[in-house]
């Protein structure tokens, strides 16, 4: 568990962090009083089946990046909005299943960027990029690609206002990328729970980023131009599921996550 003794200068551990507060779901470490109250606030308004969310988006993550890597030959990853290295990393996944591939980490959080650079020192074939990915092309100048792209933007469009124009900084990328990239998306759904939903909300809204859970028609957007994969967009377990995947505890699933293709 972080403490004081190991505050790095200058980082506010007195207002909730997006990616520490996702830590503390998964039951990480790298995580602070401030945002261990807001995630417990946030366990409470969904009854617990949060930890269970983030755990699924954790295992659908890796689902898309293995069938990405072994039926689609991608071999270049771009991971936006990565958080908090934690178990079952991108790279990890990835490589096991394609040596040669490259794997290239965003995120705009200098602590997030600075874990992610400790952790990834002395393999050429990983990066980590402190950058915004709501600014497409920055991102991309930065980033050396020769064939299509696997990108991945897994539970932080959620995190993007309406204001700020999330579909269309998909369709950047897409619009930037050779066909033949992917994109794989997971996004937290308002449908069935719409007041909890708002009260969730109002707890991130004291945190360094907000959160907009949307329904599922607007989540559909952000596939708008690309080809679904099958099973197309779907609650997170429901996609591509191992053998033996365990059943849900919940009644269902508030994240809906799907892969499609550049053409």
């Amino acid at each position: 568990m972080a403490d004081q003794a190991r505050i790095p200068g200058g980082l506010d551990v007195g207002r909730p962090n997006v990616a520490r507060m996702y830590d503390y779901y998964l039951g990480g470490k790298n995580h602070f009083p401030a945002d261990r109250a807001a995630a417990e606030k946030v366990i409470e308004i969904s009854r617990g089946h949060v930890r269970e969310a983030v755990r699924e988006n954790r295992a659908f993550l890796g689902r898309a990046v293995r069938f990405l890597a072994r039926e689609c030959g991608i071999r270049v990853f771009l991971d936006l909005g990565a958080g908090l290295p934690t178990q079952g990393n991108v790279h990890e996944i990835a490589l096991g299943e394609a040596p040669d591939a490259r794997v290239r980490y965003v995120d705009n959080d200098p602590v997030v960027a600075a874990h992610g650079r400790a952790l990834l020192a002395g393999d050429p074939r990983v990066e980590f990029l402190e950058a915004d990915l709501r600014r497409p092309e920055e991102v991309l100048d930065a980033f050396a690609f020769d064939g299509p792209v696997g990108v991945l933007m897994v539970s932080c469009l959620h995190f993007v206002p309406d204001e700020e124009d999330p579909a269309g900084i998909v369709a950047g990328y897409a619009a930037a990328l050779p066909a033949g990239s992917h994109f794989v998306i997971s996004h937290v759904c308002s449908d069935a729970l719409p007041a909890e939903m708002a009260e969730a909300g109002g707890v991130y809204g004291n945190a360094n980023a907000p959160f907009e859970a949307r329904p599922r028609v607007a989540i559909e957007r952000f596939f708008g131009g690309l080809e679904p994969v099958e099973p197309g967009l779907v609650q997170l377990h429901e996609w591509r599921p191992e053998p033996d995947s365990l059943p849900l505890l919940a009644d269902f699933m508030a994240v809906l996550g799907g892969v499609a293709r550049r053409p």
